[in-house]
C-alpha cells in the first residue's frame, strides 16, 4: 500500500474525529457547514470510519491523492512534471464566497508537500493552467481585478514564489487561458478576449518572466473562444472554436516561429466546437464535439453530440474514420440525453463532463478517450463515470472499450502519451459534504473492458428555428402606453451548473438565435452537492453582459441576457428540525425537507451571490441582499414556501419537468387566496442544453427591451405563461390589464380575453377563486376572443385567471422532457375588489 496514501486515510479519519467532537454551538455557521458531517452520519464510529478509508486506499494503492484533508471544493486540476522528477499540482479552490487557486508540489520520492496558494488578490479566479519552467513551474489563470478579466501569470522559481504578473490590458475581458512552455524555455499563452464588442483568440509569450507583444490569432468577424496551444515539428499551433452564421466551427494556424494562413478543421456547415490537440509521428490531431439539433417523440427539441478526430496531411484536415466510412468517433447518447423510443427514459445530471474530448498517444496509435454516465439513470449525487477510450491507426478507428469505471471528471496529464500502455491520469471520486477528492494514478491501456451502448431511436434533425412556431412580436395598449411582447426563459443551466452541459456563450446563442427568445436569464445552482464558485458565476454575468451589449450595439438581433442564479435551498418538512442543518440538503434529505428554489433575476448590473448554506438557508438574507441590488425572484417546481417579501414577484407554472400547476393547483391557489399578488410565469428549467426550447416561456410586456423595463414589467406583473408555444394572450377586466387589481362598486366586473395561437384555439377556461367558472369554445381558429360578465359577487376580493388550449396536447413525459411547443397558455390573475 501506498505510504502517503495510507497516512492520507488516517490523517483524514482524524479530522473526522475532530469534527464529530465538534458541539453544534461551536460550528461555524457559514462554508464550514459545507463540510461536516450531517448528525446522522457523526453517529458513525471512529473504527468504521477508518475500516472505509484504508478499505478505499487498500483498493487503489497506486493512486495518489493530490489535495488530502480539503478544506475547501476543488475542481479543475492540472499537472505539470519538472526536470528534476517532482510533479506540480495545481486547481480552482473554493470557499466562504472566494476563490483561491491552490498547489502542492510532490517530490520525486514520491513525498507530497504543504498546500501553497498561488492566486494573491481577488475572490474571482479562473481554471488554472501549469507549465515547467527550466527552474520550476508557471501558473497561469483568468481573474477578475477590479471589474475587468485579466490573463495572470506567476512562476515558482528558486525555491520561491514571484509575484503576480498581469499579461493582458486592462481595458479588455480575457478568459480560457491557456499556456504551453517551448523548447527555448519560453511560453505561449492564449486566451479569449472581448473587444469592441468582439470575441477573439491572442497571445504573446512570456520570457524570462516578461511578456512579450501581444498578437491576434483568430481572424474575421467571428466570436471565437477556447484557445489551445500545442507544438509540432518545431511550430506551436493554436486551435479554437468560432461562432458564426449560425455556427461553431474549428479553426487553427501555426503561430510561432510564423505565423500561417487560418485553417478550417472541422466541415464547414457543422456545428463543431471544443478543440483538443495532440503531436504524434503520424501527424497532427485535432479532436472536437459535434452537435446536430434534433426532435422526438412529441415535439421535445434536443442535441445530438457525436466526437470527431482529424489528422492534419499533405492533402489538409482528413477526418478518421471507421472501416465503413463513418467518421463519429463516439456517440453521446448514454447518461446525456434522453431516449425517446420506445419509451421515454430520462437522464439525470453527472458531475464530469460528458462532451468533452481528450487525446493520448500510444506508440503507433492515438486514443480518443471521453466519460459518461455508468448508469443512465443514475442520480445526480451516486453515479460515477465510465472512462471510454477508442484508438485509431493508419486514419481509421478501431473498436471502443470502457477503460475506467468508479470515477468522475478525468483529464489525461501532460504529455499526453503512454508509456508501455501506461498513461497518468488525474481524476475525482464522487464529491462528499462538497468535498472533491482529486487522485493522480496509472491508466493500463491494456486492462480495458467491452463497450457497450444501445441504440437511440426517434430522434430526427431538425432546423431551428421552427418557422412556424416563431410569431410576431405584437403590441398592447395600456393607459395610452404601448407595450410589447417579449419572450423569456428566466430558469436556464448551462455547464457552469454541477449537473448540466453546454458551454455558457454557446447557450447563449443558442437560446438567441435557435430558440428565437428575446429575455434569457441562466440560473445556475449557488449549491447543488457542491457550490457554485465565484469564477462560475462571474463567467456566467460575464456572456449576458457582452451578449446584452452586442444586441444593444446592433451587432445581433435584439437580445437581452441578465445575470442571477438559483437560490437551492431545501427547508424541513419537521416543525422541531433546525433550518440550516446540512441534512435538509444533503442527501438521502432528512427532516422530510423540500425544495423552496428561486430563480433571482438581476438588472444588468448584477448583484450578489448568495450561497443559502453559507446564510444559514435564511431566505430573509437572500430577500435582503436582491432588494439592495434591485432584483427580483421567482418560485420554482411544485414545492415551495412563499416569504412574502416584494422581491418576489412570479409563480412558475410550468416547466421541462412538470406542468406544475396542474400537478398541484392547491399549492398555487391557495398563496392567491393567501393574498399572494405575484405573476404567471414559466421557464423551462433546462439542465438538457435547450434554452427557450423546454416547453415553458414568459410572455412579458414591456415598453423597450431593457433590464429595466423587464423587471418593472414582472413587478407590475404584465406577463402571462405559457408551455413553450409563442401565443398572444391579452386578459382583462373592466379594460385593465391582467396582474392589476380593479375595483367594484357594483358587484359585478367584465372579463374579456383576445389570444391567438400558433395552432387552432380548441378552448379557453376562466377560473374564480380557484373553481372554473365558464368555459369558452374556439371557433376552429388560431383567433379567439371571449367576453364573459361576472356578477353578484361578494363584497372583498376576487382573483381570476385565463386557461387557454390549444389544439395537439403535449403529454407530459419523465425528467426533463416536456415538447418544446405546448398547448396550454395562462393569464396572469386579476383581482377584483368587491367594496
Amino acid at each position: 500500500m501506498d505510504r502517503q496514501l495510507c497516512r492520507t486515510a488516517c490523517e483524514a479519519a482524524t479530522v473526522g474525529v475532530r469534527l464529530m467532537k465538534t458541539s453544534d454551538e461551536d460550528e461555524d455557521r457559514g462554508m464550514r457547514r459545507f463540510l461536516i458531517l450531517s448528525p446522522a452520519l457523526r453517529t458513525l464510529s471512529v473504527v468504521s470510519m477508518l475500516l472505509a478509508l484504508l478499505g478505499a486506499c487498500s483498493a487503489a494503492d497506486d493512486a495518489i491523492v493530490i489535495n488530502p484533508n480539503a478544506t475547501t471544493y476543488d475542481f479543475h486540476p492540472a499537472a505539470a512534471e519538472t526536470d528534476d522528477g517532482a510533479t506540480w499540482f495545481v486547481w480552482h479552490g473554493y470557499a466562504n464566497g472566494r476563490d483561491q487557486i491552490l498547489a502542492r508540489r510532490r517530490d520525486a520520492n514520491e513525498s507530497i508537500g504543504d498546500l501553497q496558494q498561488v492566486s494573491e488578490q481577488g475572490a474571482v479566479h479562473g481554471p488554472p493552467t501549469v507549465v515547467s519552467t527550466d527552474e520550476g513551474i508557471a501558473v497561469v489563470w483568468s481573474s477578475k481585478q477590479k471589474d475587468r478579466w485579466r490573463i495572470l501569470w506567476r512562476e515558482f522559481r528558486g525555491g520561491a514564489w514571484r509575484k503576480s504578473v498581469a499579461i493582458t490590458s486592462d481595458d479588455r475581458e480575457c478568459i480560457y487561458c491557456t499556456a504551453l512552455q517551448q523548447a527555448d524555455d519560453s511560453t505561449m499563452v492564449a486566451w479569449s478576449e472581448h473587444q469592441s464588442g468582439q470575441w477573439k483568440v491572442r497571445a504573446c509569450r512570456v520570457v524570462d518572466g516578461t511578456p512579450e507583444r501581444v498578437f491576434d490569432v483568430s481572424t474575421g468577424q467571428a466570436n471565437a473562444f477556447r484557445p489551445v496551444l500545442i507544438q509540432h515539428d518545431g511550430s506551436v499551433w493554436a486551435f479554437w472554436d468560432q461562432y458564426a452564421e449560425l455556427n461553431y466551427s474549428v479553426h487553427g494556424r501555426s503561430v510561432f516561429p510564423q505565423k500561417s494562413d487560418v485553417e478550417q478543421v472541422s466541415p464547414a456547415d457543422e456545428f463543431c466546437l471544443t478543440p483538443t490537440a495532440l503531436s504524434h509521428p503520424s501527424g497532427l490531431h485535432v479532436a472536437w464535439l459535434r452537435k446536430v439539433d434534433v426532435v422526438g417523440g412529441p415535439g421535445v427539441i434536443s442535441q445530438w453530440h457525436t466526437l470527431h478526430t482529424a489528422v492534419r496531411g499533405d492533402d489538409g484536415w482528413q477526418q478518421i474514420h471507421t472501416e465503413d466510412g463513418r467518421t463519429a468517433a463516439a456517440e453521446l447518447t448514454q447518461g446525456l440525453m434522453a431516449q425517446i423510443q420506445p419509451k421515454a427514459v430520462a437522464t439525470g445530471g453527472y458531475l464530469g463532463p460528458r462532451t468533452k474530448p481528450m487525446l493520448l498517444a500510444e506508440d503507433d496509435r492515438v486514443w480518443l478517450l471521453w466519460e459518461r454516465k455508468s448508469n443512465h439513470r443514475g442520480s445526480t449525487p451516486s453515479v460515477s463515470g465510465d472512462l471510454v477510450g477508442r484508438p485509431s491507426a493508419n486514419g481509421t478507428w478501431q473498436e471502443p472499450v470502457v477503460l475506467q469505471q468508479k470515477r468522475v471528471d478525468y483529464h489525461v496529464m501532460h504529455p499526453a502519451t503512454a508509456d508501455a500502455g501506461k498513461a497518468k491520469m488525474l481524476a475525482s471520486h464522487l464529491p462528499k459534504r462538497a468535498i472533491r477528492s482529486y487522485e493522480m494514478y496509472e491508466l493500463n491501456l491494456r486492462d480495458a473492458q467491452p463497450f457497450h451502448q444501445d441504440d437511440w431511436i426517434g430522434w430526427q434533425p431538425v432546423d431551428l428555428p421552427i418557422k412556424e412556431e416563431v410569431t410576431p412580436r405584437r403590441s398592447i395598449t395600456v393607459d395610452g402606453k404601448t407595450y410589447k411582447l417579449f419572450w423569456a426563459d428566466m430558469h436556464c443551466h448551462n455547464g457552469l451548473t454541477a449537473d448540466a452541459e453546454g458551454q455558457p456563450d454557446e447557450m447563449q446563442v443558442y437560446a438567441r438565435d435557435r430558440a428565437n427568445l428575446d429575455v434569457v436569464v441562466f440560473t445556475n445552482n449557488d449549491f447543488y452537492q457542491v457550490p457554485l464558485t465565484q469564477y462560475e458565476f462571474e463567467l456566467g454575468n460575464l456572456f449576458a453582459k457582452t451578449f446584452s451589449a452586442a444586441a444593444a450595439a446592433g451587432q445581433s438581433r435584439p437580445f437581452l441576457s441578465l445575470p442571477g442564479y438559483e437560490w437551492t435551498s431545501r427547508i424541513p418538512g419537521v416543525a422541531t428540525a433546525s433550518l440550516d442543518d446540512p441534512g435538509n440538503w444533503l442527501p438521502p434529505y432528512q427532516y422530510r425537507s423540500y425544495p423552496n428554489h428561486r430563480s433571482v433575476i438581476y438588472s444588468a448590473n448584477s448583484g450578489p451571490l448568495v450561497h443559502f448554506p453559507e446564510v444559514g438557508n435564511d431566505i430573509a438574507k437572500l430577500n435582503d441582499a436582491v432588494e439592495k441590488a434591485g432584483g427580483v425572484t421567482l418560485s420554482q417546481h411544485p414545492a415551495f414556501k412563499l416569504s412574502g417579501h416584494p422581491v418576489e414577484v412570479g409563480l412558475e407554472l410550468t416547466s421541462g419537468w412538470s406542468n406544475y400547476i396542474a400537478l398541484k393547483p392547491a399549492l398555487f391557489h391557495s398563496s392567491l387566496n393567501n393574498g399572494a399578488r405575484l405573476g404567471f410565469t414559466a421557464n423551462g428549467d433546462t439542465h438538457r442544453r435547450a434554452p427557450g426550447l423546454s416547453g415553458a416561456l414568459t410572455g412579458i410586456y414591456a415598453e423597450e427591451l431593457t433590464s429595466d423595463a423587464i423587471l418593472d414589467a414582472l413587478r407590475t406583473r404584465r406577463c402571462f405563461a405559457t408551455m413553450g408555444a409563442q401565443m398572444f394572450v391579452d386578459a382583462r377586466a373592466n379594460g385593465a390589464v391582467m396582474g392589476q387589481d380593479v375595483s367594484s362598486k357594483s358587484g359585478s366586473v367584465t372579463l374579456t380575453i383576445n389570444a391567438i395561437g400558433t395552432r387552432p384555439i380548441v378552448e379557453a377556461v376562466l377560473i374564480r377563486n380557484g373553481q372554473q367558472i365558464r368555459t369558452v369554445q374556439g371557433n376552429g381558429t388560431q383567433q379567439f376572443s371571449a367576453t364573459v360578465a361576472d356578477e353578484d359577487l361578494a363584497p372583498g376580493t376576487h382573483w381570476y385567471y385565463w386557461q387557454i388550449r390549444q389544439e395537439r396536447d403535449a403529454p407530459v413525459l419523465p425528467g426533463n422532457l416536456m415538447a418544446a411547443h405546448g398547448h396550454l397558455a395562462w393569464s396572469t390573475p386579476h383581482w377584483v375588489v368587491v367594496e
